[in-house]
């Protein structure tokens, strides 16, 4: 197991084959999904995990799992996620890289999601990326607070591509962060 980032009470880190369930679990919580259009599938969610891991095996970089050192238990992920040319949006911008993080509810507040991902872009600074975009349901208050507490700036808003005009989650707002400062 490789372990690619370390902050004072995490790491971050390859997924393992036991960080299965509870990422299944994770992503069935309505409270964790509720900026999200759906719950996800066990399947969709062991599909995911794959997907995560052979990015993080090929590249270094990616959306890492996540573990509190003191215990060794998992919590979540965090990391970044690179959005291609040829995706479903249609940002001026594509490509770019995107900071992320999805934890699970007993830990939030604590301030993991913040260090998790402040380590994250020092590690992405390192890297050599230039700059990181953050997005999220224009709702989603406790996401755009952490965005904000690391330093990243409102950039626009902009409606989600896969959602009716109708859906309460159609309206989004994305975060900035140049890197090269």
């Amino acid at each position: 197991m490789t372990v690619y980032i370390e902050t004072e009470r995490l790491r971050l880190r390859d997924w393992r084959e036991e960080d299965l369930l509870p990422f299944q679990q994770m992503n069935a919580n309505r409270q964790v999904r509720r900026y999200f259009p759906s719950l996800l599938s066990y399947k969709r969610s062991e599909y995911d995990m794959m997907k995560m891991n052979e990015v993080i095996q090929a590249h270094d970089i990616g959306l890492f799992a996540v573990e509190l050192k003191e215990t060794s238990g998992w919590l979540g992920f965090i990391g970044l996620n690179y959005v291609p040319e040829e995706s479903k949006y249609t940002f001026a911008e594509l490509p770019f890289y995107e900071i992320g993080w999805r934890l699970i509810p007993e830990v939030w507040g604590n301030g993991f999601a913040t260090e998790g991902a402040t380590a994250v872009l020092n590690y992405a600074k390192d890297l050599g990326l230039e700059e990181v975009y953050a997005f999220t349901s224009e709702n989603n208050e406790a996401s755009r607070k952490v965005m904000e507490k690391i330093g990243m700036k409102h950039f626009d808003y902009f409606e989600y591509p896969d959602l009716s005009k109708y859906h309460p989650l159609k309206r989004h707002v994305r975060y900035y962060k140049d890197l090269k400062r």
